[in-house]
């Protein structure tokens, strides 16, 4: 998939963190799980066929009602982002990536240690 389809707006990501936790649903399904105020039910089905044109999602006829089902993982999202970021932000640097993180969340020395052991498969 190519990186512009990886790039979702705000909303969109809304409604994809939505489909990752249930899986599949309906716009009105998807409302329900909206915090107040809600987005009105054109609203999101707009989002839903931004998302199904991106080939994001994959709409499916049931009854009356489209069920939506998500064309990419979470994981995979997270990681198209992940690289372009910093192939582009970072000029490819997973060191200048890693350490931005540290600092800027001022990570403790032992939460680093930790984080390594981790990496490491050391816990």
């Amino acid at each position: 998939m190519e990186n512009s389809k990886k790039n979702l707006t705000k909303a969109e990501l809304n409604v994809m963190n939505i489909l990752w936790d249930k899986g599949q649903a309906t716009v009105s399904e998807i409302i329900g799980e909206m915090s107040e105020p809600k987005p009105a039910y054109t609203t999101v089905l707009t989002v839903m066929q931004v998302l199904t044109r991106k080939e994001v999602v994959q709409p499916e006829r049931q009854g009356k009602a489209h069920v939506f089902r998500p064309l990419l993982s979470r994981e995979e999202y997270i990681d198209g982002f992940l690289n372009e970021t910093r192939d582009t932000v970072f000029k490819g640097s997973v060191r200048s990536f890693f350490s931005y993180f540290v600092k800027k969340e001022r990570l403790s020395k032992e939460e680093v240690q930790q984080l390594l052991d981790e990496i490491n498969g050391e816990e």
